[in-house]
Formats: structure tokens, sequence, C-alpha cells
């Protein structure tokens, strides 16, 4: 047997070992969580204590983190005006990663894109983890806000539902638009919140689950948002929302012609014609039965006679 080279052996001796060393999700320490909250919020603080901290480390393998750094403090309030001056009414709970910080409202949680407690935290750790892996650089809304989407659950019924009805109805937006729609009212927000979402979620399939860690690690190095994603995309942001648009616009069509007056009024003509149809098919095979059920009276009645005269 031929030996190897040594430039060869010494080559694969590194790659075993980097791979030994190198952690997976399951290995990840998640970030420690230090919970605070009113004694009239106390439960409420006992289950965030208990939630399913192996998510958490599932954040730090999409955003590209190894250690976790500093534990998250959590603070729970209740949606009192005078201790959210400044936070809008719909706001169920925000982050300030500079101060290791998170603000949860529990009473405003229940509605899109808020839909549980678990799913808002684990939202506002996305955000501050993201913000540790590029090393505090500047995020644009849009991608935090879509990286944070998709770390909090999966792409389910009701997010397709929701991004499909924004598509046709809204219809498509630019870069600066979608950054626009986060300042604005509770509908642009909700609407901000969907789009960015798939925005995003479109990018890590096109550019693998470790897409967005690679555009956070390069920001961490020094560059800004924009030379990051274009090094691991060759896309600008502007290039991104655009693909994506182009990506989703077969289907796009088609639903926004089936979404037209005149072709759903055809629709609908069309299944009223075929409903008649039906229920007239149906009718005449009705009177066939009953015809031969009236037939087959009259020739049992007949067969009665015929019998009766012979005796």
């Amino acid at each position: 047997m031929t030996p190897l080279p040594m430039a060869w052996v010494v080559s694969l001796t590194l790659v075993v070992l980097l791979c030994a060393a190198a952690p997976d999700a399951g290995q990840l320490q998640a970030p420690a969580l230090i919970v605070e909250a009113p004694e009239s919020l106390s439960g409420l603080a006992g289950r965030v204590q208990n939630f399913d901290r192996a998510r958490l480390a599932g954040i730090m393998t999409l955003t590209g983190l190894r250690t976790a750094g500093a534990p998250i403090r959590v603070i729970l309030l209740a949606a009192d005006p005078n201790k959210t001056e400044g936070t809008p009414p719909w706001v169920a709970g925000f982050a300030d990663p500079t101060r290791n910080l998170i603000v949860l409202f529990p009473a405003r949680i229940g509605s899109y894109p808020y839909d549980s407690l678990e799913e808002v935290l684990h939202h506002e750790v996305a955000h501050v983890l993201a913000s540790r892996a590029a090393g505090g650089g500047r995020i644009p809304r849009w991608f935090d806000e879509g990286l944070a989407s998709a770390a909090e659950s999966n792409w389910g019924l009701n997010d397709r539902s929701r991004f499909t009805w924004e598509a046709v109805v809204g219809g498509r937006v630019t870069i600066a638009e979608l950054e626009g729609l986060f300042k604005k009212g509770r509908r642009e927000v909700a609407r901000a919140y969907i789009l960015a979402d798939a925005i995003v979620r479109d990018l890590l399939a096109r550019h693998g689950s470790d897409g967005a860690a690679g555009v956070l690690a390069r920001m961490a190095g020094g560059e800004t948002f924009e030379q990051a994603l274009y090094h691991v995309t060759g896309s600008t942001s502007n290039d991104t929302v655009n693909l994506f648009w182009t990506r989703h616009s077969t289907w796009e069509r088609w639903i926004a012609v089936f979404g037209r007056p005149f072709t759903l009024w055809s629709v609908m003509t069309l299944l009223a014609l075929i409903a008649i149809w039906t229920h007239r098919r149906r009718r005449a095979e009705k009177w066939r039965q009953w015809e031969a059920e009236e037939q087959a009276e009259e020739q049992a009645w007949e067969e009665h006679r015929r019998r009766y005269r012979i005796h």
C-alpha cells in the first residue's frame, strides 16, 4: 500500500481534530435567563424558567454563536401605561442587546405576530444573540426581525396563509418600503413581520441554514451588513428582495388571476351550473326509479288479477 504524503496526513489529522472539537446544537450551552416579575406574574415567571432551553441552543446555531455570553435579564411587566410610556400598545416585548435585557408584556400576547409567551421570548432572545454574533454591528430591521421570526417557530399554515394574503392584497414592496413598515401602525407592522420572515427564510433556503451565521460572523469581523450579505450571498439587500419576489411571481400571478372579480364570478357561475346539472341528473334518476317502481307495482297487480280470475 502506497503511504500517504505527509502533507495529506497533516491535513487529515487537522480535519479530524476540528470535527471532534466543533460542538453541535445539542452540545451548545444555551444562554442563562434571569427572570424578574412582580408578585402578580410570579406564576408566569416560573413558566418562563421551565421553558425548553434546547430551543435557545438552536437559536445559537442559527446565529453562529459557540458561546452564549452573559446571562440575559428577562423582565415581565403588567401592561401599565405609566410603566410603558413610549411603547405602542400592541408591542408584546422588546430586547435591548446592549444591556442584555428583554422586557415582556404577557397581557399583550395572543395576536399575530405574538402568538405565545414562549415564542415571544425566543424571538427576543434571537435579537440578543444575533447582536452578539454580529459583534454589536447594526443589523437592518428586516433581517433582524426576519431572522428572529425564523428562529422562534416553523413556517406553518397560518404563516403561509398570511403571507399569501399580504402578497396578493398588498403587493410587492422594496427594501426601503419594508423597513418603513416597521415604523408605522399595528397593521403595517404585522405585514412587515410576515414579509421579513418569508424573505429571510427564502434566503436561508437558497444559501443554507448557516447563511445568516456567515453574514453575522463577517459583521463581527468589521464588515457592514451590506458588505457581509454580498460576500455570503453575492447579492445586496435590494437584490435579495427582488430575487425573492421573482421566485414567487409565478404562483403570485395565478393567485392574482383567481382573485379577480371576473374570475371569481366565472368560477361561481361554473359551480352553479354544475350544481344545477347535478340536481337535474339526480332528479331524473329519481324519476326513472319511481317509474320502474310503478311498472313493477302494475306488473304485480296485473299478475294478481290474472291469478284471481283463474280461481
